[in-house]
């Protein structure tokens, strides 16, 4: 009777799908108003987070995951609850951890006039491209760079890096205050 309870609660305790074990951790996760330029396996926009203890702190980590089920939006701090799943067997070059939006504790825009930098060209690697007299980072997100466009095509042409401060402008486009 004792070995038989001991099976059941021992193959309850965590669910198996697949290659994936789920302990059914959740934890608290803080996702900034703006995503960080960031180079894996291609180049990509990367979340910054602040995880459990280290929420409201003065630093933001580099996030290359994904959250399943989250819909982000530019320009809004996000509070979230989210599951991490451990994965048994990741791929290759793939997470060793799922994670999965249990829910939005608090979404709460940010003042139209806070500034922030992107870097838009380092690691040896541009992530802005250029299309019709128009810039985009990673093709994701319009830059509005008004009388700053020569100065930004000229030093992504000729520096080995560059950052940029912007503003959130409408529909999710960065307007680029200064480039340094």
């Amino acid at each position: 009777l004792v070995m038989g309870l001991a099976v059941f609660f021992g193959s309850n305790s965590c669910s198996i799908v697949g290659d994936e074990v789920n302990p059914l951790k959740t934890e608290n996760m803080r996702i900034n108003h703006f995503r960080q330029t960031g180079i894996g396996e291609s180049l990509h926009l990367v979340y910054l987070v602040q995880e459990n203890e280290d929420i409201g702190g003065e630093e933001w980590s580099f996030f290359y995951d994904e959250i399943e089920g989250f819909d982000y939006e530019l320009g809004y701090i996000y509070n979230l609850k989210v599951k991490k799943i451990q994965v048994e067997n990741p791929p290759m070059d793939g997470s060793s951890i799922r994670y999965i939006l249990v829910n939005v504790r608090s979404k709460q825009k940010v003042a139209e006039d806070e500034s922030f930098d992107i870097k838009l060209k380092w690691g040896g690697s541009n992530f802005v491209t250029e299309s019709d007299n128009n810039f985009y980072l990673l093709d994701e997100y319009e830059i509005r760079c008004s009388d700053l466009c020569e100065e930004l095509a000229e030093m992504l042409q000729n520096r080995d890096e560059v950052s940029g401060t912007f503003v959130h402008g409408d529909n999710e486009i960065l307007q680029l205050n200064s480039v340094q």
